[in-house]
Parts: C-alpha cells; structure tokens; sequence
C-alpha cells in the first residue's frame, strides 16, 4: 500500500484511551495547523467505534471553534445524546488543552428501505484525461521556490475539472468539480470508506465561493478557515475508485462564503452530500470584477 495512504488510515482511527474518550495524533497535511477534514474524520472515527454494529452513521453536522495545533495530540470526548430503535445521536467534542477546538452531532439509523430519487450526475471530463492537481500544484513556478508550500504527503489522487492557478486566478463559474479516490486499495471495512470520504470531503470546498471574485486562499490579503460543515452519506461506496465531487458556491457576503457539495460514484450514485460555509475577510481593496450588492 501507499505509505502515505498507510499512514493516513493509521492517522484517522483514535484509540480509546478512557470510557467515551479517544486520542489521535495529526496528519502532516498543513505545516501550521490541522486540516479540517482531519479533525472531520477522526470525530467519525470515534462515534462510530462507540456505537452498535447496526447503526450506521448517515450524517454529521460540525463548528470548528479554534485552530488545532500541528504539534499537539488532538482527545475526543463521545457522548450519547440519544438512542432510539431506529435512530441515534452522538456528540463528539475535540480538545486540545483541555479546550475544544472542534464540535460535532452526529446521526446513526438502522438500515431501512424507503423512497429513492436522486439528481443525475452532470456529464464531466473522466479523470484519466485530467492531471493529478497535487502533482500540478508542486509544479507552480511559486510553489517549487517556497519548500514550506510543497505538498509531501500524497495519500489521494485529486483531479480538478477546471483546473485553476492558485496564485493568478481570473473570475471564473462558482461550480466546479474534483474527482477524487486513495492511492491504492483499501481494506474492504465499509467504516473505513466512510472515514476516508469524510477526510476529503472538506477539500477545496471553501474555495468554490471565491471563484466568481477571481481570488484564491493564496491571494494576498485573504484570510480564510472552515468555520462549520454539515456532511450526510446517502449509499455505500468505495474510496479506493474514482468518486466525482461536485462543488459550488452559492453565496458570499458579510466576508463568509456558503459552498454545497455533491458526490457521486463513478457510474452516478449520489452516495454523499456536504454543505459548509467558510470565512472569507478580505482586507485589500475589492477587485473591480467583484460582485458588490
């Protein structure tokens, strides 16, 4: 297996260190602080270890209160909120120094058969005719001169739709698209899928609703960070094949931007959906092509 997918697996699962308490060291996905969809996966990871076998989580809804710190291992305290015959709810706090950093509900049901509908799948380039962005991002002029921005750890391939330069960016449509799947195969564990996918599923999300501003998190001036996420599974899937994310965003304002997400299978299951919104504060002066009312 890829030794960065390896360790990612390992990184994701915490281990229980107490009755409802769990601990996890951190993904060397940024240098500074934790990766949002770290922290996603892990809260994941931890109520699904605390619930019975036949319950299966189908959504999460999140507020990331404080940076995490890299350096710093990162607890999990897992309560049960309710538990009914078909239903369950759990609230997962995760803290470091004792503060929380990062708050969760999550919902469990026992398989049911119901009503189904879905949106179809929109018609997208297939990922072998796409470039994998991790290795695009690596290769920025910008990027290969500044080590601290070099992406090292490589668990997952990433192809984008329309992909973008990060640091010159024009005004483009706020919906886009990323196909995305591990490295390499994974153990056939439906859990582990479902951690992974909750992994990436906070990737390249805030930025849809800065594409009709022409600007980036790169872009001078601009702070950015999650501030909640809202994630629902709809289906099984494997992580290890090609997943289609479909990303836009809906609305900016009040420096926040609001983002949706679509997942699809490749043959266009709807096994995922996220909603998220993001802080946007731009202190520069407002491009000319912003859209001011």
């Amino acid at each position: 297996m890829n030794e960065d997918l390896a360790q990612l697996i390992t990184l994701l699962v915490p281990q229980k260190i107490d009755d409802g308490l769990y601990e996890a060291t951190n993904v060397p996905y940024n240098r500074h602080h934790i990766f949002g969809g770290q922290i996603i996966a892990q809260s994941v990871s931890a109520a699904m270890q605390e619930s019975d076998q036949d319950m299966l989580i189908h959504s999460c809804h999140a507020y990331f209160l404080r940076m995490g710190k890299r350096d710093q291992n990162v607890q999990f305290d897992v309560q049960l909120i309710r538990q009914g015959r078909s239903f369950a709810t759990r609230r997962v706090t995760a803290l470091q120094d004792n503060k929380p950093i990062f708050e969760t509900l999550l919902s469990f049901q026992k398989a049911q058969e119901g009503l189904a509908f879905q949106k179809p799948m929109p018609d997208v380039t297939p990922p072998e005719e796409l470039e994998d962005e991790m290795l695009r991002w690596n290769a920025h002029p910008k990027v290969r001169d500044i080590p601290d921005l070099l992406r090292t750890f490589l668990p997952l391939d990433v192809r984008h739709c329309g992909p973008m330069d990060w640091f010159e960016k024009e005004p483009a449509s706020p919906k886009t698209g990323l196909w995305i799947k591990t490295k390499d195969k994974l153990p056939d564990d439906p859990s582990l899928h479902k951690i992974i996918l909750s992994y990436l599923s906070d990737l390249m999300l805030c930025a849809a609703a800065l594409r009709p501003h022409g600007l980036t998190f790169q872009s001078p001036n601009l702070h950015g960070a999650s501030l909640d996420h809202g994630l629902w599974f709809h289906d099984e899937f494997r992580a290890d094949e090609w997943l289609f994310y479909q990303q836009e965003g809906l609305w900016s304002g009040g420096s926040r931007g609001l983002n949706q997400g679509t997942i699809y299978t490749r043959d266009g299951r709807h096994i995922a959906s996220t909603m998220q919104e993001g802080l946007m504060r731009y202190t520069g002066e407002l491009p000319d092509h912003t859209n001011r009312s």
